[in-house]
C-alpha cells in the first residue's frame, strides 16, 4: 500500500487504512503497520489519536503488547464515509449517462 515516487499519505488517509484494518477485527500495532504497510511509530500516533476520537477501543494492554478494536463509533464513521463517496460516485455516473455519453 505504500505510495508511489515518495508522495505522502494525508493524516485522513493513513488513519482511514487503520480504521479499515480493524474492521476485520481485533489486531495489535505490529498486525496494523504489517496490513497497511504504515511504519508501526506511525500507527501507534494515530492509534492515539482515534482512540482520543473514540473511533478505537484499546482492548487488552501489558508491557509487550496492547491489542484494538474499532468502536462502534468507528465502524458509523466507516459508514458515513463510503456512503459519501458512493453518492459521489453515482452522482457521476448519472451526470454521464444523462449527459449523453452512455445513451
Amino acid at each position: 500500500m505504500e505510495e508511489k515516487e515518495g508522495r505522502k499519505r494525508t493524516f485522513d488517509k493513513i488513519r482511514t487504512n487503520i480504521l479499515l484494518c480493524l474492521s476485520k477485527g481485533q489486531k495489535t500495532l505490529n498486525q496494523i503497520s504489517s496490513e497497511t504497510g504504515i511504519n508501526w511509530k506511525t500507527v501507534d500516533n494515530h492509534i492515539i489519536y482515534l482512540v482520543g476520537r473514540g473511533l478505537v477501543t484499546e482492548v487488552f494492554k501489558s508491557a509487550y503488547v496492547r491489542i484494538y478494536e474499532l468502536s462502534e463509533e468507528g465502524k458509523e464513521h466507516l459508514i458515513k464515509k463510503f456512503q459519501r463517496k458512493i453518492r459521489i460516485i453515482e452522482n457521476k455516473i448519472k451526470a454521464k449517462v444523462n449527459g449523453g455519453a452512455f445513451q
